[in-house]
């Protein structure tokens, strides 16, 4: 089924009551009748709009459907068909997903329940859940378990737990580093991360009296995809640092045909993704000169290398594996005499197994920071990571592509 993209602006020039929130958004790809951020319908974006690449929530719908079916959990309620699609329904009433304007958080002293380390199996069962509008914001790693389901399941365990994602200011761009901005400034109540906190953070955090928790839910591996058109056998750590660092520059020099490489990374400035793999896999240098202007989000990255002979880009791998217009490149570590390479996907779905077990040389844990401050910004961030460890969690971790971490 073709995939349609909608921004929020409806192209025939009409005005639909039940688009909630009205105006425009980031473009995002849907697969059903009406778009999933604001529900308006197909018809509006006009006959002409195709997707060019399949975006990462038809392959997270995709899974939560048969995965969930399999394990046997009722992810799709009756409670949540009521609503209109991209709400969520709180008591009788329909609520957007996303506020149009974060505000900052500031809420009285409560009991907070300890970070558990995995005894809870549902999601039910976690305890000391506050009845809160939730924000949060941070790493974009963390798409999968954004999606509307999730969001639904966690809200049908504790209905008064509602879950509002939020973007960063104007100027910002959502990542890890903003999220924990946000968190810093009281606009949200705990962030998400693709990377562990930084002296810095710490720093501000302890300027402004605050205490900072990183807990890890899940974890991630990061793939490199190239166009099309290349065809190697892998690359290995040190070769990728030598292309993104401008040191080899064709793809001859690395097993493929004459084409010229071309880079394509998202700024490390704006993301925990491209920081991680400045610091990880540059080695603190800096990226060739030849990799600017930076693409502007994974989407943009994706389908620059796409539409690139000799592209290459890099992203968490639950946003690749299920993408058909690139193609995801196995690595292998440095210091054997004969490179092992391991793929990074299985089919659509990332390749878990070689993740878990350490064979795959670019994994990262992810991580929710939690505000410790006796309040509801503290409860509210540990009941999510308690229900993201609890048995339940863990399996829609593992069904949204990422890797449960126990």
């Amino acid at each position: 089924m073709a995939g349609w993209i909608c921004d929020g602006v409806p192209k025939d020039g009409k005005q639909y009551s039940n688009q909630n929130p009205q105006g425009k958004h980031e473009p995002y790809e849907n697969f059903g009748s009406d778009c999933v951020i604001c529900g308006l319908p197909k018809e509006a974006m006009g006959s002409k709009n195709k997707a060019p690449i399949r975006l990462i929530a038809s392959a997270v719908t995709a899974l939560l459907v048969l995965g969930l079916g399999a394990i046997g959990l009722t992810l799709f309620k009756p409670v949540f068909q009521s609503c209109p699609t991209g709400q969520q329904k709180v008591g009788d009433t329909c609520v957007a997903l996303t506020p149009s304007t974060p505000s900052p958080v500031d809420t009285p002293i409560v009991t907070p329940t300890p970070v558990s380390s995995g005894t809870y199996k549902t999601l039910k069962e976690v305890p000391n859940v506050p009845t809160l509008k939730v924000k949060y914001g941070g790493s974009t790693s963390f798409a999968p378990l954004r999606n509307p389901q999730i969001v639904a399941r966690i809200q049908q365990a504790h209905p008064g737990y509602e879950l509002i994602y939020t973007e960063p200011s104007s100027g910002d761009k959502p990542g890890s580093g903003s999220g924990i901005k946000m968190l810093l400034d009281g606009l949200v109540n705990f962030a998400q991360s693709s990377r562990p906190l930084k002296a810095d953070e710490k720093s501000q955090a302890q300027v402004k009296n605050i205490t900072l928790e990183e807990k890890a839910v899940a974890l991630d591996g990061i793939a490199l995809y190239v166009n099309t058109q290349i065809s190697i056998p892998g690359l290995t750590v040190s070769q990728i640092k030598d292309i993104f660092t401008g040191k080899i520059t064709n793809w001859n020099q690395v097993g493929g045909s004459n084409i010229p490489i071309v880079l394509v990374s998202r700024d490390p400035k704006d993301g925990g993704t491209p920081e991680y793999f400045m610091e990880q896999v540059l080695g603190q240098q800096p990226f060739a000169t030849s990799v600017q202007p930076y693409a502007t989000d994974t989407t943009a990255s994706i389908r620059k290398v796409a539409q690139t002979p000799g592209g290459i880009g890099y992203a968490t791998a639950s946003e690749v594996c299920n993408q058909t217009q690139i193609k995801s490149i196995s690595l292998a570590k440095d210091g054997n005499p004969t490179p092992v390479f391991v793929a990074p996907c299985t089919g659509v779905l990332v390749n878990q197994t070689e993740f878990s077990n350490n064979n795959y040389p670019l994994t990262r844990q992810l991580f929710i920071v939690i505000k410790k401050n006796s309040k509801e910004d503290q409860q509210a961030g540990e009941a999510y990571v308690n229900m993201l460890l609890s048995d339940e969690g863990q399996q829609l971790v593992n069904l949204v592509g990422l890797v449960p971490i126990r």
